[in-house]
């Protein structure tokens, strides 16, 4: 999206701003509406939501259908701004009632969430953000500014294809059955929605999602091409193997918007594409919640893609397209002029607003808002500091680990030394809300109720742990890797903070390179000429970085932090000091820095040259996508636990691992069982990865598929075991066929791999028959 100042000129502010519910007096007693039918709660939603559209004027429709919809003072409708965000966490102000100051929680950014692999832990913290922005609503001021309102265009369900993307740190990973569990679990908690198909299309919204950006939005500003301008090339394979898959989820999840996208697809900007948002997103997938376009993408139509002449042609395609409201100001520009000289007709203005109405009605605007106790909804803020721990000590991914460096002992000499030693706003990554409830600008503006590394540390290390800088993240006016040295010397461990922040990685900005920037390569250089062995690497980021092999072989240990939202500095001492066995994977491939001199970002083909993602790539990565150590040894053994199928064992057993599994049919699930044993030496618990491989003999584009993931239920101790079972969908198979324009079952031998921390173990599988019909077996490998 744009900058958020650029559209906050046009929104008059009322003159007086008071802290009560969204909408607190519409359909109220004294209110002109009061009796009319819309006001009616024992009608049905259909019946109310028909009786207030057909009592405002089309034109007046028109007037609402901007991000900033305008009031109706007729019916005593007030203005409803559309755009808010809660990306990982409500961006909100803080709120204060009865001198209770509270602010929302900051969760860690969705790539991070994405190395957690915990499908309950996508859920709850969608829960919390929706429990949150809602209370928040509640309370604020109402302002009409970005925020305001309760429909939050998230989550950002693309696909971190490239490394270089300056968004990668919004969504949750490269493979797209990962973030379609991501999706579902988000929206249908933000929402809180049934999850399935049985959520009924009436039902209350706690907050709005809106799932963003359709489609194959990955480029930001690269080498002469920005998202305003770019045309995504990519071929129907790609596009139902891999792009569509997360926005398809969305729609199964019952997501209430889906916001198209700044670039083109094929030719055709998103926004006016008639066939991808009218055709596929609503007829064949069956969406039927409302569309809005990114901010400024409607503008992008006519200065960046020259696909309209005009904000009433563009106003027009888009509506001819599905359209329902314009985050900008072309609609404003255009649209009454396209509906006043017939090119946009009344029916279509009527259908489309009556799908934001029938939003507004299921978020509680007409009636439901009234009933709220401010006193509750203040200790709802922010109430969520355990589950933003959490979720920060799942997210950081141990990446190497030689002699057992790690765990530090509290008894040892600490130094810390690098760019984010004293970090504090960089680990709340972007789109994030309000963060030190303070009266003092300066106190919020310096984030000084975010710990640092420095502090986290220090509160649980016996020794003072002294830190030095080195460098800056990219800028090269300060130098002190002298300085940085000298301390190194004296330590028995370095702790060496290093990686990106949101002057090199963020919207509008793609990374030309995957390597350290600034003088941080320079100063790992000479950190690891005197500390060698005993130097820890931390890095922190957004998008996959590339650390070089003779980075990663001199070094004692690596991990990944992310941006781990409010509560990072305190995950990352507790993982380093062994408080918390970790448990995170990578959902992003760490590629080698050649990557980039492979491959153009502009290329959106998934198996062009070397191929993008695990799912495609065929060179050799840093870290591979599912890479992440632990602090015990994991073993793991196929049982004969499955559903839907007949199992052999290799004796008596039953208790013993399973030789092959048989199913009769691949048109239903199956189950497959996992035992987990942790081989110690420290308690903890373990995700397992399911991944699908093809013959190397066939004829296949894709290299593996991620087809499921679990982790254990509890934390195991020494010893201790547990079987996770694994639901293998017939979809797992498929395969988009370019002659029928369908999915299809490919005949041939796959291999199912299940994934830990330090082991994998595999099984064979043949599938007999390509339409769905045949049996397929899988045997140990």
């Amino acid at each position: 999206m744009q900058p958020w100042s650029l559209f906050l000129l046009s929104i008059s502010l009322p003159s007086l701003i008071v802290s009560v519910p969204l909408w607190s007096d519409v359909c109220q007693a004294d209110h002109p509406a009061f009796d009319l039918p819309f006001c009616d709660s024992q009608l049905s939603l259909s019946e109310r939501v028909d009786d207030y559209v057909q009592r405002i004027p089309a034109e007046q429709q028109v007037a609402m259908m901007g991000h900033a919809a305008k009031e109706y003072a007729p019916l005593g409708i007030p203005p409803y701004q559309w755009w808010s965000e809660g990306l990982h966490g409500p961006k909100e102000p803080c709120v204060e009632y009865e001198g209770q100051q509270k602010c929302p929680t900051s969760f860690p950014c969705p790539s991070a969430l994405g190395n957690t692999f915990n499908t309950s832990l996508f859920y709850d913290i969608g829960a919390a953000i929706g429990t949150e922005g809602k209370a928040i609503s509640q309370i604020r001021p109402h302002d009409m500014k970005i925020g305001d309102g309760l429909t939050y265009w998230s989550p950002n369900v693309n696909l971190q294809r490239d490394p270089r993307w300056g968004r990668n740190q919004e969504a949750p990973g490269e493979d797209p059955f990962l973030t379609s569990v991501y999706a579902r679990n988000f929206v249908t908690a933000l929402q809180n929605t049934s999850n399935g198909e049985d959520s009924r299309d009436d039902a209350p919204l706690r907050v709005a999602a809106c799932c963003k950006h359709f489609i194959a939005n990955s480029l930001e500003n690269w080498h002469n091409h920005t998202r305003h301008n770019f045309d995504a090339q990519i071929s129907d394979e790609d596009l139902h193997d891999y792009y569509f898959r997360p926005f398809q989820e969305c729609v199964q999840a019952k997501a209430a918007g889906v916001m198209c996208s700044y670039n083109a697809l094929n030719g055709i900007p998103t926004c006016l594409d008639k066939n991808l948002l009218n055709q596929t997103l609503r007829q064949s997938w069956g969406f039927d919640g409302y569309l809005v376009t990114d901010c400024g993408a409607l503008q992008d139509t006519i200065t960046g893609h020259k696909a309209a002449k005009d904000p009433e042609e563009a106003s027009s395609m888009a509506k001819a397209a599905t359209v329902d409201v314009n985050c900008g100001d072309t609609f404003e520009k255009g649209l009454l002029q396209a509906f006043q000289n017939g090119d946009v007709s009344t029916s279509i203005i009527h259908s489309s607003f009556r799908r934001l109405a029938k939003i507004q009605f299921r978020l509680g605007m007409f009636d439901a808002l009234k009933k709220y106790d401010p006193q509750q909804d203040i200790e709802l803020v922010g109430s969520h500091g355990n589950l933003a721990i959490e979720a920060a000590l799942q997210s950081i991914v141990l990446l190497k680990n030689k002699n057992k460096i790690l765990p530090l002992n509290i008894d040892q000499k600490v130094v810390m030394i690098g760019p984010h030693v004293f970090g504090r706003e960089v680990f709340l990554s972007s789109y994030h809300g309000d963060a030190c409830a303070s009266n003092s600008t300066k106190q919020k503006s310096s984030y000084a109720c975010i710990e640092s590394p420095v502090e986290a540390l220090s509160k649980i290390s016996d020794h003072p742990i002294e830190a030095t800088m080195g460098c800056k993240v990219a800028d090269t006016d300060l130098n002190e890797i002298d300085k940085a040295v000298d301390l190194a010397k004296t330590s028995d461990v370095v702790v060496l903070l290093l990686g990106l922040d949101q002057t090199q990685e963020r919207e509008e900005r793609d990374r030309n390179e995957t390597t350290l920037p600034g003088l941080q390569r320079q100063l790992v250089r000479s950190i690891l000429d005197v500390a060698a062995e005993k130097t820890i690497i931390v890095l922190v980021h957004g998008g996959a970085m590339s650390l070089g092999e003779d980075t990663i072989n001199r070094s004692g240990a690596i991990l990944s932090a992310s941006y781990g939202g409010q509560f990072a500095s305190r995950a990352l001492a507790q993982v380093l000091f062994g408080l918390y066995n970790p448990t995170g994977k990578l959902s992003s491939t760490m590629y080698p820095s050649s990557y980039v001199d492979d491959i153009p970002l502009t290329e959106m083909g998934m198996a062009v040259g070397v191929g993008r993602t695990h799912m495609f790539y065929r060179g050799k990565p840093e870290f591979s996508f599912g890479h992440g150590l632990s602090y015990s040894l994991w073993s793991l053994s196929w049982t004969c636990n499955a559903s839907n199928a007949t199992t052999t064992n290799r004796n008596d057993d039953d208790d013993e691992d399973c030789s092959s599994i048989s199913i009769e049919k691949l048109d239903s699930p199956m189950t497959v069982g996992v035992n987990v044993t942790n081989m110690g030496p420290m308690a903890g618990s373990q995700t397992v990865l399911l991944l699908w491989r093809p013959s190397k003999d066939g004829n296949h584009r894709i290299r593996q598929k991620l087809i499921g993931f679990q982790g254990t239920t509890s934390r195991l101790n020494v010893g201790e075991s547990e079987i996770l079972s694994f639901p293998i969908e017939p979809s797992a198979f498929l395969i988009w066929d370019t002659n029928t324009g369908s999915n299809k079952v490919v005949a041939g031998t796959y291999q199912i791999e299940a994934l830990a921390a330090n082991t994998t173990i595999s099984m064979l599988g043949y599938v007999l028959s390509g339409n769905g019909e045949g049996p397929i077996r899988m045997e140990v490998a």
